[in-house]
């Protein structure tokens, strides 16, 4: 392989790597903010629910 060929070949594994780091950042980003979005509705429903159980 002459080192052209070789120098594509390392450059083009170089961009799938960094395709794939790039995806699976952004995979946890979406999981950590659906986890967040998901708490920070379920905190004040959990709140209203015990107010409401205290009235009654």
């Amino acid at each position: 392989m002459n080192d052209r060929a070789q120098w594509v070949c390392e450059l083009a594994g170089l961009i799938a790597a960094v395709a794939g780091v790039v995806v699976v950042a952004v995979a946890l980003w979406s999981v950590l903010g659906a986890g967040l979005s998901l708490l920070a509705v379920s905190l004040p429903l959990l709140v209203l629910g015990n107010l409401r159980k205290g009235d009654s």
